[in-house]
């Protein structure tokens, strides 16, 4: 067998290609871009969550010196409505309001400071109406319908999304269901039945760049430059709104400060550049915090779990019911759900299962694509009751799990594809790193494990990317993907330079525009280093072969005969020309370039549940050890460890900070995080009411260890690691807080007062029982 050829690139954590730019301010943001005749944009928002919208009245602010424009429903009616799932928002508001925060009108000022004067200038009359802004509510009979026409189908992502007709006359707009086995003798064989009923908070993204947007109409070509996840996918939506085919629209995507789903699918662009046409001159919007925060949200979520199990300890059945509230708008919300419900069951080997998942409007802010997309509502919920569960029969959790989990080589179900990860050893790992065995050190501290799964990647990808030399062997990365902080630049410029034999440095990437950059679906579900990471590769394997074709002639020898090394073409005999010089050769002039090109694509199978086999599992394991203070209810993380399955760190130190940071989002909705509505009000919609971890909220011990096995789809075996780490944080947290007070909480965030009030309810907590 041939032993591989060590890697030289690949594998090391060198400088970030955008790091200097970054740290030294000269990175370019979409709300830096100044586009010459550019005006600016405000938006009325609704004070309602719900309303008819009776009259909008703009004459006075049209008439405010400095104004350009004005926009609202009449300006709209030649336009399509817009979402991800489903097309159910307006660019502005028609007939009624849905949420606080919804788009009434639009200004067009020379200035921020005149289209903030004359948003105020608009007059709007409403007719309240009653509002739902919680599951039950939305549930409730009778309860007023937030779309009294229902929702219509759609397509996500090469999947058809449908609310079933008997959703008519309801807030529910679509349903996920799966089954395996007979969940009804399920339970007559189990020995134990246990039922509880979790709630997971709505939550902001929070991403440190706001949803930012300049859109420039020349005639009927669209141009935008956009702080966008999936340009591409933008642009599809931007052409539907408008009437117009792809060709005439282009998204710019400069850097983006942060996204983490919140900055997917189409949001306030269409917005923008409905003003931008009746302005006649480029726009800009740049949100405010709280303008984001009424944008976009997480989807709170509740989750009732019944679980069946052996006297053995070994699950047998699990029925699953979760409700998703996608606020005003389905955004994407129907995928979210399907997820979330396929998702539920988690990585252990249970014979009979029913999975039923519904998606709920509400009069809230929409809920998107969020960093775990539907994983940590479930994972929450399932990883704490397998605590439930073990200590109810004495069992200790750690061997419970242990009993259960799918070896490396199942199936999670039918058609998908094997696990791809030997669960066990990590949970092990995480366990002993956590000191599972040790006696406490002192009173009221406890320790806790979980163990998450989920398929990453996105269920159905295309993507291409292109690998370009030029005369003086300079190269260039075309990639749809959008660097977003995450690293991507460098990882896949890393790729580049390992096939073409060259330092880091000698890779440029372009910059990312749909009218030259090749195809990529979006910069989600943790995909890059596995889908856009092949499509790199190939086309610099694709250029590489070009390369040494071209070079075989000048050096006289065969192809396979040759390297590449440190910028030139190597023989076996010590003889090398550099890469200029054979392209100079080749093309008999300074002249020409090579061009390489790679592309993925997802397999499509009736046989798998979501239509697609997974790409690769994400797998995460978390252990952590708190201390309760049982007078205030504070709790403090003593120590966190995070085991993530990457296959292969291309970056090890980027892949480390993406652990890292994930773990830091775990914390935040575990701890504090809570976008709290009264009345139909969002009341904490900024940065001093909304609370986010500090680095005083770090664990005193902070620890990630990568497991390298070279066991993923991706180049030299990689996997994506983007959202695992967060996935274990809540349940093992709360898990902790059981074994330190006695007390198990069901509703995140724990904050101290929730926490405090369990305590004085005492241990013996309703949901820690069981049926036989």
């Amino acid at each position: 067998m041939k032993k591989s050829p060590a890697l030289k690139v690949v594998g090391s954590s060198l400088l970030r290609v955008d790091g200097e730019e970054k740290v030294t301010g000269r990175a370019v943001y979409t709300s830096d871009i100044q586009v010459p005749g550019m005006a600016f944009g405000k938006i009325l928002r609704s004070p309602y969550a719900h309303a008819r919208l009776l009259k909008v009245d703009a004459q006075k602010a049209a008439r405010l010196p400095g104004v350009i424009t004005v926009l609202s429903r009449d300006d709209i009616v030649r336009y399509e409505l817009f979402g991800a799932a489903y097309k159910d928002q307006p660019i502005v508001a028609i007939d009624k309001v849905r949420y606080v925060g919804d788009p009434v009108a639009a200004v067009v000022g020379v200035d921020e400071a005149t289209a903030d004067e004359a948003v105020a200038l608009i007059e709007a009359e409403y007719g309240e109406l009653p509002a739902v802004t919680s599951i039950d509510e939305a549930l409730a009979p009778g309860a007023p319908l937030v779309h009294e026409a229902g929702a219509g189908g759609g397509e996500l992502m090469g999947y058809h999304y449908q609310a079933p007709k008997e959703f008519q006359g309801t807030n529910l707009c679509y349903r996920f269901t799966y089954t395996r086995g007979d969940i009804e003798e399920g339970f007559k064989k189990s020995a134990y039945i246990f039922e509880d009923t979790f709630h997971f908070s709505r939550v902001h993204h929070y991403s440190m760049e706001p949803h930012a947007t300049v859109a420039q109409v020349s005639g009927d070509m669209i141009t935008l430059w956009a702080s966008s996840q999936d340009p591409f996918t933008l642009r599809e939506h931007i052409a539907a709104v408008f009437h117009v085919p792809l060709n005439k629209v282009r998204v710019i995507v400069p850097y983006v400060g942060g996204g983490y789903g919140g900055k997917l699918s189409v949001k306030t662009e269409p917005l923008v550049v409905a003003l931008s046409w009746k302005a006649k001159r480029p726009v800009k919007i740049v949100h405010s915090v709280e303008e984001s925060f009424k944008t976009v949200s997480r989807h709170p979520a509740r989750y009732r779990v019944k679980t069946g199990v052996g006297r053995d300890g070994r699950l047998i059945a699990r029925q699953c019911e979760i409700f998703m509230d996608t606020g005003a708008y389905a955004d994407a919300g129907p995928r979210v759900t399907q997820k979330a419900g396929y998702r539920a069951v988690g990585p252990y080997r249970i014979p009979h299962v029913k999975t039923d998942a519904y998606t709920v409007y509400s009069n809230t802010v929409p809920a998107g694509a969020f960093r775990g997309f539907g994983t940590l509502q479930v994972t929450w919920a399932y990883e704490s009751q397998m605590d439930i569960i073990a200590h109810k029969l004495g069992i200790d959790p750690l061997e419970l799990r242990l009993k259960n989990l799918l070896r490396k080589g199942e199936l999670y179900t039918p058609g998908d594809t094997p696990v791809d990860c030997d669960l066990k050893e990590g949970l092990l790992r995480a366990a002993k790193e956590v000191g599972w065995k040790r006696k406490k050190s002192k009173p009221n501290t406890g320790k806790g494990i979980s163990c998450c799964m989920k398929d990453g990647g996105g269920t159905y990808k295309v993507a291409s990317a292109a690998v370009k030399m030029t005369p003086d062997g300079s190269i260039f990365l075309l990639t749809g993907t959008v660097e977003i902080g995450q690293g991507a630049r460098t990882a896949l410029s890393q790729v580049v330079a390992e096939e073409l034999g060259v330092p880091l440095e000698r890779v440029i990437v372009a910059e990312l525009d749909t009218d030259a950059t090749p195809f990529d679906a979006a910069t989600n579900a943790s995909s890059s280093m596995v889908v856009m990471g092949l499509c790199t590769q190939r086309a610099a394997q694709d250029l590489r072969r070009q390369l040494l074709r071209a070079a075989s002639k000048p050096l006289k020898e065969k192809v396979e005969r040759l390297s590449l090394e440190n910028g030139r073409v190597c023989n076996a005999r010590g003889r090398s020309v550099s890469y200029e010089e054979v392209l100079t050769k080749h093309f008999g002039a300074k002249a020409g370039e090579i061009i390489g090109r790679g592309f993925y694509q997802d397999k499509k199978s009736a046989k798998a549940v979501l239509g697609s086999p997974t790409t690769f599992w994400e797998t995460s394991w978390g252990g952590c050890e708190v201390e309760v203070d049982p007078d205030s209810g504070q709790l403090k993380i003593l120590k966190y460890v995070s085991i993530s399955d990457v296959g292969k760190a291309i970056h090890p130190l980027q892949c480390v900070g993406q652990d890292e940071g994930g773990v830091l989002f775990g914390i935040g909705h575990t701890l504090m995080e809570e976008m709290v509505y009264k009345d139909g009000q969002l009341l904490n919609p900024n940065l001093v009411d909304y609370r986010l971890p500090r680095f005083s909220d770090l664990p005193e011990e902070f620890e990630t260890i990568l497991f390298e096995n070279q066991n993923g789809p991706g180049p030299y075996g990689s996997k994506g690691l983007g959202e695992g780490s967060l996935l274990p944080v809540a349940s093992a947290v709360a898990n902790a807080v059981y074994d330190a007070v006695g007390v198990r909480i069901y509703d995140l965030p724990l904050t101290p007062e929730k926490v405090w009030r369990a305590i004085k309810k005492g241990p013996v907590q309703k949901a820690d029982r069981a049926m036989t």
